[in-house]
């Protein structure tokens, strides 16, 4: 077990989960502005409708934040891994990366 291609490895994945990361934070912000701006024009307006439409946008923020939370989690996984595996036998190593896949891939 080459503890260098695992930490290569667990560091692209965190560089890939940043730049996710990034996305979904610019998709939150546009979510928001949008909702912000439907709120402005319905009180520009005086229309309640309009504003109701605010509060269905504004709920879209959701998806996002729940996203950035799993990303989070999955990135302390992946910074712990290296130190972990770097204590544990081979097979136990291979049991947990095993474990982790399956984590990563939705099965857990």
């Amino acid at each position: 077990m080459d503890i260098g291609q695992i930490n290569n490895r667990v560091d692209r994945a965190l560089a890939d989960n940043l730049r996710a990361e990034h996305i979904v934070i610019a998709m939150a912000i546009g979510i928001f502005v949008t909702g912000a701006a439907t709120l402005c024009v319905a009180y520009w307006q005086q229309n309640p409708y309009i504003g109701g439409g605010s509060v269905i946008v504004s709920g879209f923020l959701y998806w996002p934040i729940r996203e950035i939370l799993k990303v989070r989690r999955d990135n302390l996984i992946l910074q712990v891994l290296p130190v972990m595996l770097a204590e544990l036998s081979a097979e136990d190593a291979a049991k947990e990366i095993k474990k982790l896949a399956d984590h990563l891939r939705g099965k857990a």
